[in-house]
């Protein structure tokens, strides 16, 4: 499992760089919400690297990645990130292993 956190702008450029040679996903999350923490227990299980940032530590990054991509914050939220563009996401109970398996396929 590659699950490592990220903090700033320069993480997420840097984790943009990343999804040049390989599909990625951005998880957002909250870490006092009982339902962000079944979807973490999702995230935990998927095999592509995921890129996980905390909300309440971490709002102005949550922040910029919402405008980078226009994709509006819901928490919890996946972003799954290729060559540097959104390929999908989805938020509180659509986030789920398998579905982001079975898209990881199709790329």
């Amino acid at each position: 499992m590659n699950y490592q956190k990220i903090h700033s702008v320069d993480d997420f450029n840097e984790v943009l760089e990343k999804s040049d040679s390989e599909l990625i996903a951005l998880f957002k999350h909250s870490s006092t919400c009982d339902l962000s923490a079944a979807a973490k227990v999702e995230m935990e299980n998927v095999t592509l690297p995921v890129y996980e940032l905390i909300v309440q530590t971490a709002r102005p990054l949550s922040n910029h990645i919402e405008d980078h991509f226009g994709i509006r914050h819901e928490s919890p939220q996946v972003i799954l990130v290729h060559k540097g563009k959104p390929i999908y996401n989805a938020s509180h109970r659509d986030v789920k292993a398998a579905t982001i398996h079975q898209l990881a396929e199709s790329v």
